[in-house]
């Protein structure tokens, strides 16, 4: 639970079909009345697959990632719609997680063990359009065109046209049935086949509406009367078919209906704590014109036409635009400016969008998923009515970090609001970024027609944007790595020079501070420990050198155990001599080394307007440390 409402975890894709967010606007008012609320996880796109075809994705995608969302701290049941998510991989895997975390799972479609499975027969609807076109039309010569040639969904509905032609002791062999591929053009291609063989049928039963209206304009486009000499049927009670001339029978199992059915399921997992069991829900037939009948429900085509219009219409306006944000995104110099261009033309509203907090820091590369397992925070980069209301604040909107465990911001709002919420998850070349949240306030089909469109747009955008941050990154750090030494990380001559250019522009005339540094006894080290004691000494020194310089100095390995550094003098200077001898004080008491580190330093100022070039830097330090040397070895 959430506060005071029970939280219901949907898992489906493609939800921006209208049958798929039809049924979640259905489930989110029922849900509503036993103080329910959904949390919708989304795939925008998904390859169906039966359990008897090879899966065509993996289920490891990272689209996939948001069915691993839910959380059992929050959530109350587990609902997955495996009849629209098809990949039994992909389902099983989302079964065995909640009931791994001891969550009630019901099943849409599919049959899982240790579940509450809800099971569609689909096929009933294909035996109750062959009875009624038998029955009251009197049609004894049927044709099949069904869906994808291999496809559980199509195969099941082919085996009850069979058994239901042979029950009425009607001959049934297989050119008695073709594949459309559930697409308009294909079954066209199929119906004109029959045709130009001779074999038209007196019925054409289509596996679902588009095909059958296809077919149906197509024969009456040959002069062939609908429902006079050919009757056609479709199955999916799509809008369409009470507009089309004829109108279209057909048969779908009513989103109301399974609505009710998981509620009422709903509530007695809450009541009893049941766990396990089957119900199985069937189609209702919905004749009209095309099988002979009359059509009680006949919509005004023109008005049809003028919604599709203007949907389509809309899509197109609103692609140009997404298409312009996501050439702009990429180019953006800080993730604020990204909010603003994203909420530029009112097309992101009533959505947030979190990435990784990983993702934020631009030495992660976007390209690997290394950090998947991080226990690290979300990124709140885009937040449509913080943005908004911040506007009427007269502030600006900052992205910011949040906790995991809040989700989405501001939810307590959202939820007593009564929204359901859907997730999308971002991806990047295989690589999970984060997730798209939407909270649409009312049941609009344009907004779901957009959900894809706007994801997509995102994940290429803010992919490119994190890849061009990481790739400055790189070139930054090859720029550095270039110029600095790889065993001391001080500047190697070449990064000296660059650096040392830039401090005499800024310095003027201002005298420097030189100090050459210079290890005693390397040689011994090497000959009696080894080479890798002896980096470990000009290592050693290379630290107390730049920990003891002030932190604008530049320092540079120019030689085997040679260093010099530079910065602009400062009167009352601590005394680096002193404080570099107590460093290496320090290291050598708790190194546990058989050998001490030491070192020669020499220091010099410059004259006020001397700009000593880097030749004539070492050849006053060699001069400095000679006499540094032996003063030390009089001093022994």
């Amino acid at each position: 639970m959430i506060g005071n409402y029970r939280i219901i975890a949907f898992m489906t894709c493609r939800i921006q079909d209208r049958e798929n967010h039809e049924l979640i606007y259905a489930l989110c008012k029922k849900l509503s009345e036993i103080n329910c609320r959904l949390f919708v996880y989304n795939c925008s796109s998904i390859y169906n697959c039966s359990s008897h075809i090879d899966d065509t994705i993996n289920e490891n995608d990272p689209q996939t990632s948001v069915y691993e969302m839910f959380d059992a701290s929050f959530t109350d049941a587990v609902i997955v719609d495996s009849d629209h998510i098809g990949n039994l991989s992909v389902c099983s895997k989302i079964v065995n997680r909640a009931l791994g975390m001891k969550l009630p799972v019901i099943s849409l479609g599919e049959r899982f063990d240790g579940c509450i499975n809800i099971e569609y027969e689909h096929q009933a609807g294909i035996a109750d359009i062959v009875n009624h076109l038998a029955e009251v039309h009197g049609i004894s010569d049927f044709h099949m065109i069904a869906g994808s040639k291999g496809n559980g969904f199509s195969e099941k509905r082919i085996k009850t046209f069979k058994d239901t032609l042979e029950k009425r002791g009607i001959p049934f062999d297989y050119s008695m049935v073709s594949y459309g591929d559930f697409w308009s053009d294909p079954a066209v291609a199929a119906a004109e086949k029959l045709l130009n063989e001779g074999r038209l049928p007196q019925a054409f039963v289509c596996a679902n509406d588009h095909m059958a209206i296809a077919v149906s304009l197509f024969l009456q486009n040959q002069g062939i009367s609908v429902p006079g000499d050919v009757a056609v049927t479709g199955f999916d009670c799509i809008d369409t078919i009470f507009s089309s001339s004829p109108t279209i029978t057909s048969a779908c199992i009513n989103n109301r209906l399974i609505s009710e059915k998981i509620c009422c399921i709903l509530s007695d997992i809450f009541k009893s704590g049941m766990r396990e069991g089957s119900v199985r829900l069937f189609p209702e037939a919905v004749f009209n014109e095309s099988c002979g009948c009359k059509c009680l429900n006949k919509r005004d085509l023109s008005a049809l036409f003028n919604e599709q219009t203007n949907q389509f219409y809309r899509f197109q306006d609103e692609n140009i635009k997404l298409s312009e944000i996501a050439a702009r995104i990429p180019q953006c110099s800080d993730f604020e400016e990204i909010a603003y261009i994203m909420r530029e033309d009112d097309l992101m509203y009533a959505m947030c969008c979190l990435i990784r907090q990983e993702y934020t820091d631009d030495s992660v590369n976007p390209e690997t998923d290394s950090l998947c397992d991080s226990d690290g925070g979300l990124f709140v980069l885009y937040d449509s009515d913080m943005i908004d209301y911040k506007k009427t604040l007269g502030e600006k909107f900052s992205p910011y970090y949040m906790p995991k465990t809040d989700i989405i911001p501001t939810l307590d709002y959202y939820l007593n609001d009564g929204r359901s919420l859907i997730f999308t998850s971002l991806d990047y070349l295989g690589v999970s970024l984060g997730y798209v949240c939407f909270h649409f306030g009312d049941h609009s089909t344009g907004n779901y027609y957009k959900i894809p469109q706007t994801v997509n747009m995102l994940n290429n955008a803010l992919g490119g944007f994190i890849n061009q941050r990481h790739k400055h990154y790189l070139l930054k750090r090859i720029e550095r790595m270039s110029g600095t030494d790889a065993l001391t990380e001080l500047y190697n001559r070449r990064g000296f020079c660059t650096e040392y250019d830039r401090l005499l522009e800024t310095t003027g005339d201002a005298p420097l501070t030189v100090i050459m540094c210079d290890l005693d006894g390397l040689k011994i080290i090497n000959d009696t420990f080894g080479h890798d004691e002896g980096d470990n000494a000009i290592h050693t020194v290379a630290r107390a050198l730049k920990d003891v310089c002030p932190k604008n100095a530049i320092c540079t390995r120019f030689g085997g155990d040679e260093m010099i550094a530079v910065y602009p003098h400062r009167e009352n200077d601590p005394d680096i001599r002193l404080l570099f001898c107590e460093y290496l004080d320090r290291y050598n008491a708790g190194s546990g080394k058989p050998y001490t580190v030491a070192a020669s330093l020499g220091i010099y100022v410059t004259s006020r307007g001397e700009q000593p070039d880097f030749e004539e830097l070492v050849k006053r330090s060699d001069s400095l440390m000679y006499e540094e040397k032996k003063r030390r070895k009089a001093a022994r």
